[in-house]
């Protein structure tokens, strides 16, 4: 019988333990030794700086820049309160406008909520006759609508704009009759408001709208005179001597 030969079987090699490295810190993250970090590109003040002097010179000039644009601003606002009021024709145009313009309406804000009817329409007898004056029940900020009788006050009551009622200082802007209003008509009136304000900025050099003031002008008093009287005094004709 031929003999079977055996293949001799070898035995599987076991894995090889990995053994840390000296410098291990503990890391259970092992990327973190593979990983490159790129260096930030400098800018160009970091590369090139200026000297102390110059850049004492910068901080000065860029304060300076920064106040004077606050400056601006404020003269702004203050632009806004000390203003002419518009002309009769500038009025008139206005009201051609409004869709009930037999009605002269204002809206007035930054109303304080304690303020009352009554000390409006005080207030706003300053300008003229007051129609009637309205406060919403429902508001979220201080307002109120200033109804004027004639044209006349309506036209110095914009002149109480910036003026101060019960410690607030209160804007004036043009409004119209009506409880609800839409947006599109509120949008409107925002862009009235806005001409409004550049035609009392131009009024600056018109002398008609200059005049118009809140102090009522004082009319001299017309003394009569007594025809007989105040008749002139005739002096008697003067005797020459000798006749």
């Amino acid at each position: 019988m031929a003999k079977i030969k055996r293949k001799s079987v070898v035995p599987a090699s076991k894995p090889k333990p990995i053994q840390p490295d000296d410098d291990d810190s503990g890391s259970d993250y092992e990327v973190d030794r593979h990983m490159t970090l790129t260096k930030v590109p400098k800018t160009v003040a970091q590369e090139f700086p200026l000297p102390k002097q110059v850049r004492k010179e910068v901080v000065k000039r860029t304060a300076k820049v920064s106040e004077s644009e606050e400056s601006s601003e404020e003269e702004e606002d203050d632009d806004d309160v000390n203003l002419p009021t518009l002309t009769k024709g500038q009025i008139a145009d206005i009201l051609q406008t409004i869709k009930n313009n037999k009605r002269l309406v204002l809206n007035v804000s930054n109303v304080n909520f304690s303020t009352s009817k009554e000390e409006i329409e005080e207030h706003f007898r300053k300008a003229g006759r007051v129609k009637s004056v309205r406060i919403p029940k429902k508001r979220a900020s201080g307002f109120a609508f200033v109804e004027m009788l004639d044209a006349e006050g309506f036209q110095k009551a914009f002149l109480l704009h910036g003026s101060y009622l019960d410690g607030r200082q209160i804007r004036v802007q043009l409004s119209e009759s009506g409880k609800k209003k839409s947006h599109q008509k509120i949008l409107q009136l925002e862009k009235k408001n806005a001409e409004i304000r550049k035609m009392r900025k131009k009024n600056r050099a018109k002398p008609e709208a200059k005049e118009v003031t809140l102090v009522p002008k004082v009319q001299p008093k017309v003394v009569e005179r007594d025809p007989y009287l105040d008749k002139k005094k005739t002096k008697p004709p003067t005797r020459t001597k000798g006749k």
